[in-house]
């Protein structure tokens, strides 16, 4: 009998991305751009791990009906922390009847486009990713694979173990591994008609019958999307947008304009607020630095205009819509400004702040902060004045029951309880931060084994000047950091782009400086970007199908 083979160790690799969305993406393109300033001996070896063919899009931006917008203005959506415009700019490069096609026929920084958009530049950053790679000498793997296993081994490395494919021993990994499925209605998986997501908003238009009662259960951008879709593709039966408090997003103003600066709100000023009051923020703090900034842009914070009209939907929209087509609203652009220092703000309240944020204000505050398009905005008017669109509070449970296909939604009202029944039923709560309820393989897996513990305000816990792992026991795992919505505990705000670029030029930096400092390759001659030209080259225009 022959002796067994001995099996051969992992093969190697300086980074391991785990994930190819817009958050991956965005940190392997800074990544590469401070890989030659790093001036490192030997160009790294980069593996990343995405199962789509094409990294980019990821879940949030693929291919999709036009009417699926974002909900962040053009001139905030970048892939580069700082090239603010570099979204912008890439719009302005390409064929004005590919743009047509997607209803766009102007370019504003000010603009919110469809969502596809993003995702066709995104694969145009990938591509110019692949083209710095060869210029730097950088090897640049995609390994089209999900990642079911990260673990740190003893020598300092990190084990990396794909679905497919044989497992990499690396010296740092980045888990951008987006976002967790919702787990709000766990008994409704499988049913017939039940979408536990909005996106893509093309399955809502080609798998709901079109006279179909529909309940869209939530009431913020997720559902404002869906609802939308709906309406979009000639929807005529009734539509039934529910949640516990029923209230809508805040409409943008288009006249909103940035301030110049932040005084209180800034990363210099929430410092100095925070040393001024024993070296933390509380809640109330922040609340009166937020009435300050908005009162030197000459607005105020009445509770009407920043958390809406109480009580009749149609009535509170109404008053939405005029307020932002008549005038500019401050606070929306204060709010918009703190972006640059949200995570620091976070950072500053103490645990039991968080926690009375999470209990009292989180979800009316998160419903109204993120402010939707007046584009859509006026679609859910025109449904709501013909008494398709019906929103509603009270919102108590849902059920299916087979024998008669329905779903049942029971509402609290103030004269009892109603139930309403749909064909169909669209979750539109959001994504999961709930790291420990979560079936995802790979997260599982961090806390089964005491690499990760889940953090109490979501995601799993990290330091916070890093974005390292911190294992079961609160120690950092120096080669694990994490970025996007499993960051959500520790930088908060991790749901929009240029918070994550920014917080992905950090720790794309910060490891490369690592990587260069501890290279044992020998001396030699590093590429350089001398042809890489303002390292943007031209980008070809994406082809129709993109």
């Amino acid at each position: 009998m022959m002796a067994p083979r001995p099996s051969l160790p992992p093969a190697e690799t300086d980074l391991a991305i785990v994930g190819g969305g817009s958050v991956a993406v965005s940190f392997l393109y800074q990544f590469l751009l401070a890989q030659n300033a790093a001036a490192a001996t030997r160009p790294p070896a980069i593996h990343l791990f995405e199962p789509q063919a094409d990294p980019g899009p990821g879940g949030a931006y693929q291919d999709d009906l036009p009417s699926n917008l974002l909900n962040i203005p053009a001139g905030n959506m970048s892939a580069r922390a700082d090239r603010r415009l570099d979204f912008v700019d890439w719009l302005r490069e390409q064929d004005p009847a590919w743009l047509h096609g997607y209803g766009v026929t102007a370019i504003d920084p000010s603009d919110f486009l469809p969502r596809p958009l993003f995702g066709a530049y995104l694969r145009a950053v990938y591509a110019r990713c692949q083209t710095l790679a060869r210029t730097l000498g950088v090897a640049l793997a995609h390994v089209p694979s999900r990642v079911r296993r990260v673990a740190p081994l003893p020598d300092g490395r990190v084990l990396v173990e794909p679905e497919q494919g044989a497992p990499l021993r690396a010296r740092y990994a980045v888990l951008c591994n987006g976002n967790l499925p919702s787990q709000a209605f766990p008994a409704l998986e499988g049913a017939p008609g039940y979408f536990n997501s909005p996106y893509p908003v093309s399955a809502l238009a080609a798998d709901i019958a079109p006279d179909a009662p529909v309940c869209v259960v939530g009431t913020s951008l997720s559902a404002v999307d869906a609802v939308a879709a709906l309406q979009q593709a000639g929807h005529r039966g009734p539509i039934l947008c529910t949640s516990r408090n029923g209230r809508l997003p805040s409409v943008r103003s288009p006249h909103n304009r940035p301030p110049d600066m932040l005084r209180q709100l800034s990363r210099d000023g929430a410092l100095l607020l925070a040393a001024r009051h024993g070296g933390a923020l509380s809640l109330d703090v922040v609340w009166d630095a937020l009435r300050n900034e908005v009162l030197a842009l000459g607005g105020s914070l009445d509770d009407d205009d920043v958390f809406g009209l109480d009580g009749d939907a149609r009535a509170a929209l109404d008053a939405e819509i005029r307020r932002s087509a008549a005038a500019a609203r401050p606070w929306q652009a204060v709010a918009a400004a703190t972006n640059a220092a949200v995570d620091q703000i976070w950072h500053l309240l103490p645990l039991s702040e968080r926690g009375r944020f999470q209990s009292d204000w989180r979800s009316l505050w998160m419903a109204r902060r993120a402010t939707f398009p007046m584009r859509n905005a006026l679609k859910l008017q025109a449904l709501l004045e013909t008494g398709q669109l019906r929103v509603a509070p009270g919102y108590l449970d849902s059920v299916h029951n087979p024998a008669d296909g329905a779903f049942h939604t029971r509402l609290r009202t103030a004269d009892g309880e109603i139930t309403h029944s749909s064909r169909y039923l669209i979750n539109a709560t959001s994504f999961s931060v709930d790291a420990a309820r979560t079936q995802d393989p790979l997260v599982a897996a961090l806390l089964r084994e005491g690499h990760a513990r889940a953090d109490p305000q979501g995601g799993l816990a990290l330091d916070y000047a890093t974005g390292c792992l911190q294992d079961a026991h609160g120690h950092s795992q120096a080669g694990i950091s994490v970025l996007g919505s499993l960051a959500g505990g520790t930088y908060f705000w991790t749901t929009s782009m240029d918070v994550n670029a920014r917080l992905a030029q950090g720790q794309a930096e910060r490891i490369a400086a690592a990587l260069a400092a501890t290279d044992p390759g020998s001396p030699g001659d590093t590429p350089s970007l001398a042809r890489w030209t303002a390292h943007r080259p031209p980008h070809p225009a994406p082809a129709a199908s993109s």
